[in-house]
C-alpha cells in the first residue's frame, strides 16, 4: 500500500490574518509615501515645530536686584513691571547731570552780561580815539604855526619847543588809544567766538542728563509685549551686569514653521489650506493657511556654508521653510516648540 504526503489546507483564519497583514503593510507604505487614498492632493511633513518670537529680556545696565514683581511662567501685559534694579546710584548721576547743566546754562547767561561789557568797552576805545584825534589835529596845526613864527622871531624858542613838545605827546597818546582800541576789538571778537563753546557745553550736559534718565529708567525692566514669562534667571540680591539675560517672554503669537522638500515645492501656495496635529495633542486637529514661504533653503541660513565644488559630492535633497499662521480657535493650547504633523492642500 502506498502513501503520499500532502499539506494540508491553510485554515481559513490563516489566511485572512496573512491577508490583513499584508494589507496593513501596503497601508502603511502609502501613507509614508503620501500616496492616494490617504493624502490625493497636496503635501506632507513632520518636519514642523510651533514657534513663537521668544525673546530673552537683558539688563541694559548694571546693579543689584531690588524687587522682582512676577513668578515663573506668568502671562504679563505691555510695559508690566517685571524686574526692579537698585536706582540709587542712578539718580545721583542724574542730579549730578541736573547741576551740571544748570552751571553751563548759568555760564551762558553771564555771557550775554559781559558782551555788553566787552562791547561798551571796544566803542569807549574807539570814542577816545576820536577825542585824541581832535586834539592831535589841533596840536599839529599849532606845532606847524608856532615852526614858522619861530623861524621869523615871532615867537621863543622855547615856546615852539612846548608847543613842538605838546604835539609829540598828543600823537603818542593817539597812537596808544589806536592800540587799546585794537586790543579791545580784538578780545571782543574772542569772547564772541567763545559763545560756541558755551552753547556746546549746556549741549553736552543736557545729552549726559539725558543719558542719566536712559540710564535710571534702565532700573526697570519692563515687559516688551504681551506674553507668558519662562523662567526667572535672576534672585533677590543678586548683581547682573549690562547684558545679562533675566528672563524669557513668550508672546502670544505663534504660527508653524513647517520644512518641505524643494521637491515638493510647486504643490504649496501661499493661502493654501492646512491642516495639522501636534504630537502632544493627538486627539486634536488644528486649522491653518500658508502665509509665507522663504526665499532661499534653509541651508542657505547655516552659519557653515557647504562648498559641493570639493570632495566627493552626494546629492541631498534640501529644504523649504514654509511659514504657516494659525487660525483655529485652539491656538492657546499650543506651546512654542512642539512638534508638529503639517498637510497642505493644492486645491
Amino acid at each position: 500500500m502506498k502513501y503520499s504526503w500532502l499539506p494540508s489546507k491553510p485554515k481559513l483564519i490563516v489566511i485572512i490574518m496573512v491577508s490583513v497583514i499584508v494589507i496593513i503593510g501596503i497601508l502603511m507604505i502609502l501613507y509614508a509615501w503620501q500616496l492616494p487614498p490617504f493624502f490625493r492632493h497636496g503635501v506632507v511633513t513632520n518636519d514642523a515645530y510651533v514657534q513663537a518670537k521668544t525673546t530673552l529680556l537683558s539688563s541694559q545696565i548694571s546693579g543689584y536686584v531690588q524687587n522682582i514683581y512676577v513668578q515663573d511662567f506668568e502671562n504679563v501685559k505691555r510695559n508690566q513691571a517685571l524686574i526692579k534694579i537698585d536706582d540709587r546710584f542712578y539718580k545721583q548721576k542724574v542730579e549730578e547731570a541736573l547741576a551740571s547743566l544748570k552751571s553751563s546754562q548759568v555760564d551762558l547767561k553771564s555771557y550775554e552780561k559781559n558782551y555788553q561789557l566787552y562791547k561798551a568797552n571796544v566803542a569807549e576805545k574807539q570814542a577816545l580815539i576820536l577825542s585824541i584825534q581832535a586834539n592831535y589835529e589841533n596840536a599839529k596845526s599849532e606845532a606847524k604855526r608856532n615852526a614858522i613864527l619861530a623861524s621869523k622871531g615871532g615867537i621863543s624858542q622855547r615856546e615852539n619847543e612846548l608847543t613842538q613838545a605838546k604835539f609829540k605827546s598828543t600823537r603818542a597818546n593817539l597812537i596808544q588809544a589806536k592800540a587799546q582800541y585794537q586790543k579791545a576789538l580784538k578780545e571782543f571778537e574772542a569772547y564772541k567766538i567763545s559763545k560756541v563753546g558755551l552753547i556746546a557745553n549746556v549741549q553736552r550736559n543736557y545729552a549726559l542728563l539725558k543719558q542719566a534718565l536712559i540710564n535710571l529708567d534702565y532700573t526697570l525692566i519692563r515687559a516688551p509685549q504681551d506674553g507668558k514669562l519662562g523662567e526667572i534667571g535672576s534672585k533677590l540680591g543678586e548683581y547682573i551686569k549690562a547684558g545679562d539675560g533675566v528672563v524669557f517672554i513668550i508672546p502670544n503669537t505663534r504660527y508653524i514653521i513647517a520644512n518641505f522638500k524643494e521637491t515638493k515645492l510647486s504643490k504649496i501656495k501661499i493661502g493654501a489650506r492646512v491642516s495639522f496635529s501636534v504630537d502632544a495633542l493627538p486627539k486634536l486637529q488644528f486649522k491653518g493657511i500658508v502665509e509665507e514661504i522663504s526665499p532661499a533653503m534653509g541651508s542657505e541660513f547655516s552659519s557653515i556654508k557647504v562648498n559641493n565644488a570639493t570632495g566627493n559630492f552626494i546629492k541631498v535633497i534640501q529644504r523649504i521653510p514654509v511659514k504657516i499662521k494659525i487660525t483655529d480657535p485652539k491656538i492657546n493650547q499650543l506651546k512654542a516648540g512642539m512638534s508638529v504633523v503639517v498637510s497642505i492642500y493644492d486645491d
